[in-house]
């Protein structure tokens, strides 16, 4: 039985027919479940993994044993959920396409080792998506459309899986592990990746490992979760003030925080000029935001 939410789309409606492209017979994964005829839904992110190699991959870096409780978002045709049974794991996969929830519960019908939520990752309730117990790992080929969202909305309970494992477009991944050294790349989601994880940049995924081949290129993270010292009302009040003295990334922090925070800056203006003058939001690294936020706490100031 399919448990979980009714079906919800957080996007526009547009559908494309894929055509079969030609490639090499021993790259792709030999089930005749694997239909490029079908009509994937762009709504959804949906490009599905068919290259066996980067699987393969992807698991291995993972560490999935048997026994683990795997949660994977968007599987699709179910090319990765097969892989991870076959090593033993149980699977608990969360689906939001009523056609492929059809397609994936006859094609798993057989294990006991495989649970379907259909639903949005979004909207489902959290306790849906926790593991009953450990080792845990969330193993998956996150949908396009919804990754941001998906990592930011998992962020605060991080601490429930022993490693998460996620191909996202390679612009995603290359945010996340961004340090202050990354330039444009680094902002707010680079500081919540810092916040809760040991982060690594994997590899990279070719459009071609996929079908349809999306217009750009992809890739794997991993990332060990950690604890930041603070409570999750505390990171996401954190993660608020940091999006808000990046929304203007080309002005320097003085004039950011004059602009977000005027009775502060007001209060704090020759310290902050003395510390700060020059620097923009993208030259502080992790520990240099904490401190800067712990200081606007410390001095009793909130978020409005």
């Amino acid at each position: 039985m399919c448990k979980g939410t009714k079906c919800a789309s957080l996007f526009s409606s547009h559908h494309q027919r894929v055509e079969r492209k030609s490639v090499h017979s021993n790259e792709l994964f030999p089930q005749k479940q694997v239909n490029f005829g079908m009509i994937m839904k762009r709504k959804w992110g949906q490009h599905f993994l068919v290259r066996e190699r980067y699987v393969q991959r992807m698991i291995e870096l993972a560490g999935v044993q048997a026994g683990d409780k795997v949660l994977e978002i968007g599987p699709g045709r179910g090319v990765l959920t097969r892989a991870l049974l076959e090593i033993g794991a149980f699977v608990r996969a969360v689906e939001i396409d009523p056609t492929l929830q059809g397609f994936l519960q006859q094609e798993f019908a057989g294990s006991s080792q495989f649970q379907l939520l259909c639903g949005d990752a979004l909207e489902l309730l959290i306790d849906e998506l926790l593991p009953s117990s450990q080792p845990a790992r969330i193993v998956a080929n996150l949908p396009y459309n919804a990754a941001t969202a998906i990592f930011f909305h998992l962020l605060p309970w991080r601490e429930y899986w022993n490693s998460w494992s996620l191909m996202v477009q390679y612009e995603v991944a290359q945010r996340i592990c961004a340090t202050a050294e990354g330039g444009k790349s680094f902002g707010t989601l680079s500081l919540a990746g810092s916040l809760g994880f040991d982060r690594k940049f994997a590899f990279d995924v070719p459009p071609e490992a996929f079908a349809p081949p999306p217009k750009v290129n992809s890739a794997v993270i991993h990332l060990l979760p950690r604890k930041s010292g603070w409570s999750k009302e505390e990171e996401k009040n954190f993660l608020e003030f940091v999006r808000r003295l990046f929304q203007q990334r080309r002005k320097t922090l003085i004039s950011n925080l004059k602009q977000q925070f005027p009775d502060w800056f007001q209060q704090e203006r020759r310290s902050l000029e003395e510390q700060y003058l020059k620097l923009r939001p993208e030259n502080l690294e992790f520990e240099d935001w904490r401190k800067l936020y712990e200081r606007f706490c410390w001095y009793g100031w909130t978020l409005r």
